[in-house]
């Protein structure tokens, strides 16, 4: 699992996996049960075109836990940066984008070049 993320980024090597750990909390600090919600991360390119989304797993809704995994199929675009976004879709409909924290930007999801074996 090779991959950074940072308050507006992600970085993950071609061809690599990644997970994504979440936990929602209220205003308190305490879990909040995210039973109903849904979680979904988009990635565009630089164009602007929709290239996929990844469902997230509900790991423990009473504890508000969440996993986005991204597997080689979602890393394997060609090196450069892309555009994405996370959302959580509750219950009663509220759409909230999580990530990027900097509200005014699609986050940056860098695909970073693989190691290549060129002794043939």
């Amino acid at each position: 699992m090779a991959g950074i993320m940072t308050p507006n980024s992600i970085l993950v090597r071609r061809g690599d996996s990644f997970d994504i750990s979440m936990q929602f909390k209220d205003k308190q600090g305490e879990a909040l049960d995210i039973s109903g919600a849904s979680v979904v991360m988009a990635v565009q390119n630089g164009s602007g075109v929709f290239l996929y989304k990844i469902a997230g797993e509900i790991v423990d809704a009473a504890q508000g836990k969440v996993r986005l995994k991204i597997t080689p199929q979602h890393s394997t675009m060609e090196p450069g940066d892309y555009a994405a976004n996370i959302q959580v879709v509750f219950r009663n409909g509220d759409v909230h984008t999580i990530f990027p924290q900097d509200i005014t930007a699609n986050a940056l999801f860098k695909i970073g070049k693989e190691v290549s074996d060129d002794r043939g």
